[in-house]
């Protein structure tokens, strides 16, 4: 019985520290990315983050992903991992020019990335 209790005890730490870090590093990402100067000079987007300052003609944006526009007001953290799966792949089907505009699209269209879809965009575009 003891050895139980022990156990539950150890578990409930590590989940707790889990917990924890898990917070600190999507703090950190955020401070990052808030903190990030946007400007550009050349127009061009900088890559350092999911939300590009720069302007698009609106009327020309057109990607082939329909698909995702059921994920419209879907919260970044209620995603499925089959969910994350398909934005994956429609993202590594893309010219790594366009990312930066399908970001912009779908943010256009109120559909909000998975937060794993968001970290392998910034890792790309670097």
């Amino acid at each position: 019985m003891e050895g139980t209790i022990f156990i539950s005890i150890i578990l409930a730490f590590i989940a707790i520290g889990f917990f924890i870090l898990n917070r600190l590093y999507r703090n950190r990402s955020v401070a990052t990315e808030e903190h990030h100067d946007h400007s550009s000079d050349d127009g061009v987007c900088c890559g350092k983050h999911t939300n590009c300052a720069k302007g698009y003609d609106n009327s020309n944006l057109y990607f082939d992903d329909e698909e995702l526009d059921r994920f419209k007001g879907v919260n970044p953290e209620e995603y499925t991992d089959s969910d994350i799966e398909e934005f994956k792949q429609i993202l590594y089907t893309m010219n790594e020019e366009e990312i930066d505009t399908w970001v912009h699209c779908l943010q256009t269209r109120g559909i909000e990335l998975p937060l794993e879809v968001k970290e392998e965009i910034l890792l790309i575009l670097q």
